[in-house]
């Protein structure tokens, strides 16, 4: 889920740069294998630290998967949360809409 969501983010940054700002570079490949890269990197910072200890993993209602223990209640699980909301929901969703907003308007200026 992680992936998918700064996966989107990244695209949506990288429509915006491409119409709106002046490159001059001919096409390759090791950017976008860099923000590939990058976002599953950053997915895994975010992952791993259940796993070390910050909060924990458990099992999803149902009993066929996994994810955070969203019910824990203790100070670590609940600043894991907090991070997790803020790093990997809250600042993706924002750039995607600054970066649309900002191709949006570009789009109707012309």
């Amino acid at each position: 889920g992680i992936v998918s969501l700064i996966s989107l983010a990244v695209l949506s940054y990288e429509r915006y740069s491409t119409l709106t700002l002046c490159n001059k570079r001919s096409a390759d490949y090791r950017k976008a294998l860099l923000a590939v890269g990058g976002s599953w990197i950053y997915s895994l910072v975010w992952t791993v630290p259940p796993l070390i200890g910050w909060s924990s993993y458990g099992i999803e209602g149902a009993g066929t998967s996994c994810s955070v223990r969203w019910s824990s209640e203790s100070a670590e699980s609940t600043s894991y949360i907090i991070c997790l909301f803020i790093f990997c929901l809250v600042i993706p969703v924002m750039v995607m809409m600054y970066c649309y907003g900002r191709l949006l308007y570009a789009v109707k200026q012309v």
